[in-house]
């Protein structure tokens, strides 16, 4: 027995809530090569299915064509095409998606 099971810790239900939801469809917006390249490498480690792009603007084109391809967008700030707040408002104003 582990000392989390005898102070009534941790089960295997709790375990089961700390997992990170497989097969979530991520859109990862970077202009940073290095960063866009290690937020990719960590999603895909949670399972995710990872699409990456350098661009916002290539990012909105990709969600206008097609909204139900993905389940969540994580954007970098500052970008030199759009800025991430940008980004955030007009996918808030086009499409029920959150954006981190």
């Amino acid at each position: 027995m582990t000392m989390e099971e005898k102070m009534g810790g941790s089960n295997r239900e709790d375990e089961a809530l700390d997992r990170f939801p497989v097969g979530m469809r991520v859109l990862a917006v970077d202009d940073d090569p290095i960063c866009l390249k290690v937020l990719g490498t960590l999603l895909l480690k949670c399972q995710y299915q990872v699409t990456t792009t350098n661009q916002a603007i290539s990012a909105l084109k990709m969600l206008r064509e097609n909204r139900n391809r993905y389940d969540l967008v994580i954007s970098d700030v500052n970008m030199p095409d759009m800025d991430g707040f940008k980004l955030l408002e007009l996918v808030g104003l086009e499409m029920d998606l959150p954006v981190i």
